[in-house]
């Protein structure tokens, strides 16, 4: 169990039909933890007024009294983006937890474009919950290229859910491969990848007891579909990403490794950004 009882679990909710899945998982987050619980929803469109504040109000707390669990409500206006992010600092929050906006055509998961904003200018972890939480978090991968948003994000991962084993993941391929494929060169750089590898991990800032768990892995491909086998392999339902800390034009860019990641892969999400310099 995770040693973070200390933490505000804050969960921001569009009351969709798909706010389910982060609701569940946020309170059994709080439960486990014995932490608090504050639930945010903001009026972005249509009314303002304080019948649609008590309106939601009213939604969220049946909602609650199916889990048997008390939370605090925080119903606000404007910008959602911006209003989350304050309100979850503001509450002294270890993450925010929230969904995807709907699932696409093709089955894949659509982010939309204010979550894509939370993740890409929240100070905290976004805990992405895709699935009906019907048991505790079991296994943590999490996808590094050796950068330090990766380095940081396995960090905090590794600090929010202490409770998990963490195994590092990595994926590689040989430049040109098309005039110099072959298995000898394939070999010369796994062996260099695992040499980074190494240097990486004796790098992070890791309790002890979270660095004798610590495992990790480097296979040849295309970084999601490595990723998405080393999830089934070890049968993993929560995945860590970092994403970079940009300020200006770049500020409102995800980069397309980490957008595909949280789009595809079918397990739970935890982004995390690294603080811009």
């Amino acid at each position: 169990m995770s040693t973070q009882t200390d933490h505000t679990i804050f969960l921001a909710t569009d009351l969709t039909a798909r706010g389910d899945r982060p609701m569940d998982r946020a309170v059994q987050l709080a439960k486990a933890r014995g932490a608090k619980l504050v639930i945010c929803h903001v009026l972005e469109k249509g009314r303002h007024d304080n019948a649609a504040v008590e309106a939601a109000s009213a939604e969220i707390e049946l909602d609650l009294a199916s889990y048997n669990m008390e939370a605090e409500i925080i119903i606000e206006r404007g910008d959602v983006v911006s209003q989350v992010i304050d309100n979850a600092v503001a509450s002294n929050s270890g993450m925010i937890v929230t969904g995807v906006a709907r699932i696409g055509r093709l089955g894949d998961l659509i982010m939309g474009t204010q979550l894509e904003r939370i993740i890409h200018h929240s100070p905290l972890p976004v805990l992405i919950a895709k699935n009906r939480a019907t048991t505790l978090y079991e296994r943590l991968v999490a996808a590094s290229d050796f950068s330090p948003p990766s380095a940081y994000a396995i960090e905090q991962g590794c600090v929010l859910f202490s409770e998990l084993q963490p195994h590092i993941i990595n994926a590689f391929h040989v430049p040109f491969e098309g005039f110099l494929h072959s298995e000898s060169v394939t070999e010369e750089f796994r062996t260099e990848q695992h040499l980074q590898i190494t240097k990486f991990m004796e790098e992070l800032k890791l309790s002890p007891d979270t660095r004798k768990k610590l495992t990790y892995a480097v296979e040849y491909g295309d970084t999601c579909s490595v990723v998405q086998q080393a999830l089934k392999n070890r049968h993993t339902d929560l995945a860590v990403i970092g994403t970079h800390g940009t300020s200006g034009f770049r500020a409102n860019m995800m980069g397309s490794m980490a957008r595909a990641l949280i789009t595809y892969l079918p397990c739970d999400i935890l982004a995390v950004r690294q603080p811009g310099e």
